[in-house]
């Protein structure tokens, strides 16, 4: 399990007051604060609350707030708001008075366990410092734990969650203070595989003309995976009966995807191109050059266990308009197209 007792250092003064509770808060559209809402995920979250704008005010948090995405969410009615993850007073600021966080913490951009972790804690804390009545957060599962290797992206995640789950049982001293810590709502989301990943980190790597590979090492096992797009809906099912899913874990995936399916349905959709399937391998992939080979190559071993499982049934309950594979591809045609003339 990682380890959080260094994390825990002088965060005692996080819960004497309050910044703006909204559990006094009339009846009316809730406050939802959206973290990371200029990428896939938190973007694709805060479009789709934004489509409810009697239910929901969304606050997206960036730094910065000048970007095109930022403006666009602010066009469709969202409240851009600075803020750091590494900054508790900005994070104060954007969750005043909020009813709602979403929160999604990103590894990649300084491939930093460590900070990415004390980032995700900085949000947990102010959102009990203001009161925040539920925290939906985008989690995983302890990959070392599971396989025995670092998975640096997923196991920050899961040490987020492990914060999130002793911060909700009072009787716990996460302070090493003696300090009672109040219990929270929250809900934790682990997502599967995305098809979007088609046309970024894993899109078609080109071979010669016209003919590309697919290079995910399943080995001959199933991948879990959906649209981020659809996680949108989710949410807003969720929300529709919060204090369903208070406490829960919810392991999505609209559909399990061999390669053979993967690189079958890329053929069909795309007939000016040969798709083909190298069939590379975990200790391939550790092998690669690129940074954060080893981390994916973990997360993919990690797929072929039992242990990553998602549920589809509950997917289609909480999304039942969410897109297969076939549909999504269908859909994303022309970026699938761009990132194919970039590769």
């Amino acid at each position: 399990m990682f380890k959080l007792d260094w994390f825990r250092a002088d965060r005692s003064h996080k819960y004497k007051m309050g910044c703006g509770s909204s559990y006094d808060a009339s009846d009316g559209p809730r406050i939802v604060v959206v973290f990371g809402a200029t990428g896939l995920l938190g973007g694709a979250i805060a479009r789709r609350l934004l489509q409810e704008p009697f239910l929901y005010k969304v606050r997206c948090v960036t730094r910065r707030s000048s970007s095109d995405k930022a403006r666009q969410l602010a066009e469709h009615g969202a409240v851009i708001v600075n803020g750091d993850l590494g900054e508790t007073k900005s994070l104060e600021k954007a969750l005043e008075g909020a009813d709602i966080m979403f929160l999604t913490t990103h590894y990649w951009e300084e491939r930093n366990k460590e900070k990415e972790v004390i980032k995700g804690l900085n949000a947990i804390d102010a959102a009990i410092q203001c009161g925040v009545k539920h925290i939906i957060f985008n989690g995983s599962e302890n990959v070392k734990k599971i396989i025995g290797k670092e998975c640096n992206h997923l196991d920050s995640k899961s040490a987020i969650e492990e914060y999130i789950r002793e911060v909700d049982n009072p009787s716990v001293d996460v302070t090493g203070v003696n300090s009672v810590m109040p219990g929270i709502n929250f809900t934790i989301l682990r997502l599967p595989f995305w098809f979007e990943n088609f046309y970024t980190v894993f899109k078609p790597h080109k071979l010669k003309h016209a003919v590309y590979t697919v290079a995910l090492p399943l080995e001959g096992t199933e991948i879990d995976a959906m649209s981020v797009e659809d996680v949108g809906d989710v949410i807003v099912s969720i929300l529709s009966k919060p204090k369903q899913y208070y406490g829960k874990t919810l392991n999505i995936s609209v559909e399990k995807l061999s390669m053979e399916d993967i690189v079958e349905t890329f053929n069909r959709h795309f007939d000016n191109r040969k798709f083909t399937d190298p069939k590379i391998r975990v200790k391939d992939m550790e092998k690669f050059q690129f940074p954060g080979a080893k981390d994916l190559a973990a997360m993919f071993e990690f797929y072929q266990t039992e242990q990553s499982l998602r549920d589809i049934k509950l997917t289609k309950r909480l999304n039942p308009h969410a897109m297969t594979f076939d549909r999504w591809l269908s859909d994303n045609k022309d970026r699938i197209e761009e990132a194919l003339r970039e590769s």
